[in-house]
């Protein structure tokens, strides 16, 4: 008897087996030139937004006349003890008021004194109101000696930081704009805090924030150079740019990403900015904007840069990231 022949599975059509499993094409890489050209159309699409300009003269016909001077006195030295200070309930409760005033505004919660109440406790270690004057003169740059005297350092710059901004639509801009303004923003490209630095010029300008503030500058398209002066420049290339250049203009957040507020352009035509960001690595990331770690740090620079004549200082060295953009 015959035997018979074992029959054959069909596969279905279009089916490969196991072994033969179709691979998904991969997209074909663009070239650098390509990559350049959808760079462009990003920064464009920043730039397009007419920036609101703040000019000097239009800031000084806007000025009113006469500004009240501030009611906030006190009579006696207050703080430490130890250093001999008169502490006076009422002036107590004047530093403490406006030391709550001011960790609110710089969003700075070592700065709260955690009540009014006129008191500065004993031993001064257990004083909150002496670790908030502390903490205060810690951030403005001034000695730390836990001592606040009539009309000194430390009353001057927690008189201007405590009290209400001259314009509500501004919070942060001093109450003597714009004859105190920012003179220069100046950012170094070293790593990891990329610094950010602020030079004031006018009659209050020592009691001004100065930084350094920490930044990101721009991580560069893959396989460029950011350290070099001329490739920074170019449109495209997601670069921070090098050189000096002055502030253009203001914006309240980007087109190409609502994330990024507080928008200080230096370099327009490129969509190039200050601005907050909620994500500032210790090391080069944005598309060639400087990324701001402290919102309230780039709100100081919106409310007291002048176009023209607020100048931006970009130098250092880049260190070119683990990753750049595509």
């Amino acid at each position: 008897m015959a035997k018979k022949k074992p029959q054959l599975k069909r596969q279905a059509a279009g089916s490969t087996g196991k072994k033969g499993k179709r691979k998904k094409s991969a997209k074909p890489k663009l070239t650098l030139k390509q990559r350049l050209a959808r760079a462009k159309k990003l920064e464009a699409l920043d730039a397009g937004k007419p920036p609101l300009a703040v000019s000097r003269k239009r800031a000084l016909e806007s000025q009113p006349q006469s500004r009240s001077t501030p009611s906030a006195v006190i009579s006696g030295s207050v703080g430490r003890w130890e250093k001999n200070a008169q502490n006076l309930p009422e002036d107590v409760k004047t530093v403490q008021r406006l030391l709550e005033t001011a960790a609110q505004k710089l969003q700075a919660p070592q700065m709260d004194p955690k009540g009014v109440d006129g008191l500065i406790a004993h031993p001064p270690r257990n004083s909150n109101t002496v670790n908030a004057i502390e903490a205060f003169q810690s951030r403005s740059n001034i000695s730390v000696d836990g001592l606040i005297e009539p009309g000194g350092p430390t009353w001057q710059a927690l008189l201007q930081a405590g009290s209400p901004p001259a314009d509500p639509s501004h919070p942060l801009r001093n109450d003597d704009f714009p004859q105190t303004y920012i003179q220069q923003i100046s950012v170094r490209l070293d790593d990891p805090d990329h610094s950010l630095t602020l030079t004031w010029t006018g009659p209050k300008a020592d009691s001004q924030q100065t930084g350094p503030f920490r930044t990101s500058p721009g991580a560069g398209l893959k396989g460029l150079n950011c350290n070099d002066d001329a490739t920074s420049r170019r449109s495209g290339s997601k670069c921070t740019p090098k050189g000096t250049r002055s502030v253009q203009g203001f914006a309240r957040r980007l087109n190409s990403d609502s994330r990024a507020t507080y928008v200080t352009w230096f370099m327009q035509s490129r969509g190039i900015a200050f601005h907050y960001f909620p994500s500032v690595p210790e090391y080069a990331a944005s598309h060639g904007c400087v990324r701001i770690e402290l919102v309230n740090v780039a709100r100081l620079i919106q409310d007291n840069s002048i176009v023209d004549d607020t100048q931006v200082v970009v130098s250092g060295t880049w260190t070119k990231p683990k990753k750049q953009w595509d």
